[in-house]
């Protein structure tokens, strides 16, 4: 899947903006285990998608959120 990176890292105002999507992983927020002894649920917050993006100029992986991303 091809997408376009978020315009706040560091690698888009390179100029290094397009990229192939390789992986995905799922990351639970930090506070999520401070609010599960609190509150008794297991995930007070839905865990985020974060995608692998292989850049088209550089050649480097990295990691974004994919809701952030724009498929193109």
């Amino acid at each position: 899947m091809r997408v376009q990176i978020p315009a706040y890292t560091d690698r888009w105002m390179m100029g290094d903006r397009y990229g192939e999507v390789v992986k995905f992983n799922l990351q639970r927020p930090k506070h999520a285990v401070r609010a599960a002894l609190l509150t008794g649920d297991r995930w007070p917050v839905a865990p985020r998608e974060i995608a692998h993006v292989k850049l088209d100029k550089s050649g480097k992986t990295i990691r974004v959120i994919f809701s952030d991303c724009e498929v193109i």
